[in-house]
């Protein structure tokens, strides 16, 4: 399983454990910072970022907790009415310059049941800045996008 290239790095890598994902190495400069964390684990502040085998799928792990592991999706790439509204406060959180140094992800829950869809949470996306590895769990207060938007895996 490797990374996902967000920037080039040449530092020494640092062994990652991961309770689902086995050892993983990153380096520093690869690692994504959440400042408050993501919603229920704001202690969680460092992740590492890696693609899966399923195109628009992603991990997302935890370097201070090995048991927290996120399934993340492209919510466009599932939902592609789907937008988020980059205003100027949070591209200041993000210490982003433009729009497009934003890539936007959303946490994927499993369904309990083989038969059932998974959903993916829409109104509190993952914003990060790609330059600056700097990300935020933003709550859309006021959405027609739900917390728990069914989507075909397959589909992706």
């Amino acid at each position: 399983m490797t990374a996902l290239a967000i920037s080039p790095s040449a530092a020494t890598p640092r062994r990652i454990a991961s309770d689902i994902l086995g050892p993983l190495e990153a380096t520093e400069d690869g690692l994504l910072t959440f400042p408050r964390g993501v919603l229920g684990f704001p202690e969680c502040r460092q992740f590492l970022l890696l693609a899966s085998a399923h195109d628009g799928i992603y991990w997302l792990q935890s370097t201070e907790f090995s048991a927290l592991t996120f399934v993340l999706a492209d919510p466009f790439q599932y939902v592609p009415e789907y937008a988020v509204d980059l205003g100027v406060g949070l591209r200041q959180e993000l210490q982003a310059e433009q729009a497009g140094d934003v890539a936007i992800f959303s946490i994927v829950t499993l369904a309990a049941e083989p038969t059932a869809s998974p959903t993916m949470n829409l109104q509190g996306p993952l914003l990060v800045n790609t330059r600056l590895r700097r990300g935020v769990q933003h709550v859309i207060a006021e959405s027609s996008w739900g917390v728990a938007t069914p989507f075909a895996l397959a589909a992706g």
